[in-house]
């Protein structure tokens, strides 16, 4: 009977282990996409910008996103100017952003942002050359920046270069041993950095990983990560154990991940966390982790077809998403084990799981909203021997999280501009509406009314590429964004719900 209670127990626990992490649908940046851009965390804010927009063009504006208000504000632009593939790493209560590319130019500048003036200051530039896609770790006071390339296939580097701010000095270390490669995944652990992944000069992808110890400036490899090799990931450290993922395993055509597989270096050894399915794969985003426990992700590629598109949608990463193994979590046991034989013993498991995944499309005369409701798992499991021993498993809820599409596309066409496009979003909205235009040069003059059902003019704003209205203080009602001509014609009258 002993061997017999222990086998079930021990087949009921390898049946109980949950690995998928939950990312919930937050706001979205205003400039309606980005990638290869910066992404960090610091003074309570998640901050987002550079990179390339979905018209090619690279930006040097610079967004934070509070986790708390779920608000999203522009902050000072970056004094580089647009670029992407930079370099960026928090110390403290400062970020610095540097290095990168533009169109025609490659830079070694390197700068400092206080997040409570709101201030970059210029610090000493980059003395290894130019350099674009390295990556970053910092171990306490110091940051370490390793691999990259020049801007080209043919000048990957493996240097591994250390900064400290208190000093503004660069000191080279030795030489990161996985090759040379650019677009590195890093993280740190207690007293020791780790990179991986990447690409090497031949475009072959990578999975292995390695560790830096900076007390003896040496390298030491570490288990490979799971699964195939990848590149343009992502990467966060929760409880001393680090969690890396998306990004994709191929070029052409690209196939973006979702998953992510988490380290612990206590057993060195990695596994594999799926996401929930509206999470959309992706590559080349961002990653800010914001007072160690809050991880918020945005920005990168998607793939629409056989469209790559830039992303402005933010995400993050949910408290009480299982990123942990749930194995037995209470074992009372206040007797030995013996052997019974005129005793029975009673198994209860009641498990109920509901998957809903319900797609509703409303089309209200303009106006485009796709609701995804997700999955709820609730697990109860109890066993029972005996009314002396029981053993008690955790009971797992995940929420339902709501993602809305809530970006209406629209044109409009005039003789001297042909067709202007323009974006209205997120609607509906509880915190600010934006109105995108991508050539509102052409309409100089022209004006913004925001009115409400009976057609009071609530606000004027001159016509411009982005504007924005706060709604905060509005009423729960229907709204509508008008665009009004020099000679006071309506071009357009778009709704607006507010929520």
């Amino acid at each position: 009977m002993k061997t017999l209670l222990q086998i079930l127990l021990i087949l009921f626990i390898s049946t109980s282990s949950f690995a998928q992490l939950e990312w919930e649908s937050k706001a979205s940046l205003p400039d309606y996409g980005l990638s290869q851009g910066v992404g960090f965390g610091v003074g309570g804010k998640a901050i987002f910008g550079l990179g390339r927009q979905p018209d090619n063009n690279y930006t040097n504006r610079m967004w934070q996103y509070d986790p708390n208000t779920e608000l999203v504000s522009q902050i000072k632009s970056y004094p580089g100017g647009g670029s992407v593939g930079c370099i960026f790493f928090v110390i403290g209560d400062k970020a610095y952003v540097g290095m990168g590319q533009s169109k025609t130019n490659r830079y070694t500048d390197f700068y400092e942002y206080n997040s409570v003036t709101d201030v970059w200051t210029s610090k000493t530039s980059f003395p290894g050359g130019v350099i674009v896609s390295a990556a970053s770790f910092t171990i306490g006071d110091t940051a370490y920046v390793v691999g990259g390339s020049c801007g080209g296939t043919t000048c990957y580097n493996n240097d591994l270069w250390m900064y400290v701010p208190s000093t503004n000095s660069w000191t080279q270390r030795a030489d990161f041993p996985g090759g040379n490669r650019p677009d590195l995944s890093t993280f740190s652990i207690g007293q020791f950095g780790y990179a991986g992944n990447g690409i090497s000069s031949t475009r072959a992808l990578s999975n292995n990983f390695w560790r830096y110890d900076p007390s003896n400036n040496t390298w030491s490899s570490i288990a490979s990560m799971p699964g195939t090799n990848r590149r343009s990931t992502v990467s966060f450290v929760i409880d001393g154990q680090a969690y890396v993922g998306t990004g994709t395993f191929n070029w052409t055509p690209i196939v973006n991940q979702n998953d992510f597989y988490r380290y612990n270096p206590t057993g060195n050894s990695w596994t594999r966390f799926t996401s929930n399915s509206n999470f959309v794969p992706r590559h080349s985003s961002k990653l800010a982790q914001v007072n160690d426990s809050t991880i918020i992700l945005a920005t990168g590629f998607i793939q629409n077809g056989s469209q790559y598109l830039s992303m402005a949608d933010i995400w993050q990463l949910k408290v009480n998403s299982d990123t942990c193994e749930y194995n037995d979590t209470s074992f009372i046991q206040d007797t030995t084990f013996t052997t019974i034989y005129d005793t029975t013993y009673v198994t209860v498991k009641d498990t109920q799981i509901v998957y809903k995944l319900d797609t509703i499309d409303v089309y209200v005369i303009d106006t485009f909203y796709r609701t995804f409701f997700d999955t709820t798992y609730v697990t109860v499991t109890t066993v029972i021997y005996d009314t002396t021993t029981i053993y008690t498993y955790d009971t797992l809820t995940r929420y339902v999280n709501i993602a809305v599409e809530d970006t209406l596309n629209f044109s409009i066409y005039t003789d001297n501009c042909f067709n202007i496009t323009h974006k209205l979003y997120p609607n509906p909205s509880s915190g600010m509406v934006y109105l995108f235009s991508n050539n509102a040069d052409c309409l100089e003059g022209y004006r913004l009314e925001f009115i409400d059902a009976l057609g009071r003019i609530l606000e004027t704003k001159p016509y411009a590429r982005l504007v924005s209205f706060d709604v905060r203080n509005y009423a729960q009602a229907l709204y509508f964004v008008r665009l009004i001509g020099k000679d006071g014609d309506t071009l357009f009258s778009k709704k607006v719900v507010i929520r």
